[in-house]
C-alpha cells in the first residue's frame, strides 16, 4: 500500500463525522485505563523481556484463540472496563494480547497501555479478524474461500499485501503506527477476512497456517464445540 502508518484518510462524506460534533462541554470524560493484574507474580516489570508481542483483535474469537493458542491459559491481567486481556508465553517468549473491544475510541488508549511492551519486544505481529464484506475489492477467488488473508509490512511471501483502498484499523494500526514512528521496523499486520462471524474448522484452518509460518506454535487444527440439542456453539 503507498498509504503510510498513522496516516489520516479523511471519508470523503460529511456525514461520518456527524457524532462528533459536539462540544468538548459536552462530553464525558473517559475513565483511566489500568491493568488489573490477576497474580501477584505477574507485573509489567518481569514482562518486558518478551520476544515477540502477538496482538490478537476481533470479534467473537476468544474460543478459537483460547483453545487453538492459548490452550486453556488464564489471563495475567486485563483492562478494567475494556475487553482486552494479556496472557503469559514464558517458554515461547511471548505475550499475547486479546482483545475483543468494538469502541473506536478505546483502541488508541489500549494502544497507550500497550506501550511497554511494543517497546521492548523484539517483534510485535498483530493479527486481526475482520467480515469479508469489509475487503474492497476482492477478487472471484476470494469470495469463495471461508478465510483469506492480507499483510500490512509483511515478512511472508505467502501472504499478499492488502492494497488501497483498503487500509487496517484498531489496535493493529495502532501498534504498527506506534513501532514506526519510534523508529522499531519489526511489526507486521495479517487481516483474517472471514465470510462467517464464528472461526470454524474451515475458516480457522488458513489462520492457523499463518501462525506456523510466523513460529508461533498453535494446534494443528480447531473444531468448533456444538451442543446437542440446541442451536448453541461452544
Amino acid at each position: 500500500m503507498s498509504l503510510d502508518f498513522g496516516e489520516i484518510v479523511e471519508p470523503s462524506t460529511r456525514a461520518f463525522w456527524d457524532d462528533y460534533d459536539e462540544s468538548e462541554e459536552d462530553r464525558a470524560p473517559l475513565p483511566p485505563l489500568e491493568w488489573n493484574w490477576l497474580n501477584e507474580d505477574n507485573t509489567e516489570q518481569k514482562l518486558n523481556s518478551i520476544k515477540l508481542l502477538l496482538i490478537l483483535e476481533g470479534q467473537a474469537i476468544t474460543s478459537f484463540v483460547g483453545t487453538a493458542v492459548l490452550k486453556g491459559r488464564s489471563p495475567i491481567a486485563r483492562l478494567a472496563g475494556i475487553s482486552t486481556y494479556l496472557y503469559s508465553i514464558p517458554e515461547q517468549e511471548m505475550l499475547v494480547c486479546l482483545s475483543e473491544e468494538k469502541i473506536l475510541n478505546n483502541f488508541s488508549r489500549i494502544t497507550e497501555k500497550l506501550i511497554p511492551w511494543l517497546s521492548s519486544a523484539q517483534r510485535v505481529i498483530a493479527i486481526s479478524f475482520q467480515p469479508s464484506v469489509m475487503h474492497k475489492g476482492t477478487s472471484a477467488d476470494d469470495k469463495e474461500k471461508a478465510c483469506f488473508i492480507r499483510s500490512l509490512n509483511g515478512q511472508l511471501s505467502e501472504i499478499r499485501e492488502l492494497e488501497a483502498p483498503n487500509v487496517i484499523t484498531g489496535l493493529s494500526a495502532g501498534a504498527l503506527s506506534y513501532r514506526k514512528f519510534t523508529g522499531q521496523q519489526m511489526a507486521s499486520a495479517y487481516v483474517c477476512f472471514l465470510d462467517s462471524s464464528i472461526l470454524d474448522s474451515v475458516s480457522s484452518k488458513p489462520v492457523l497456517q499463518l501462525l506456523k509460518l510466523l513460529s508461533v506454535e498453535c494446534d494443528i487444527d480447531y473444531q468448533l464445540k456444538f451442543v446437542e440439542g440446541s442451536n448453541l456453539y461452544l
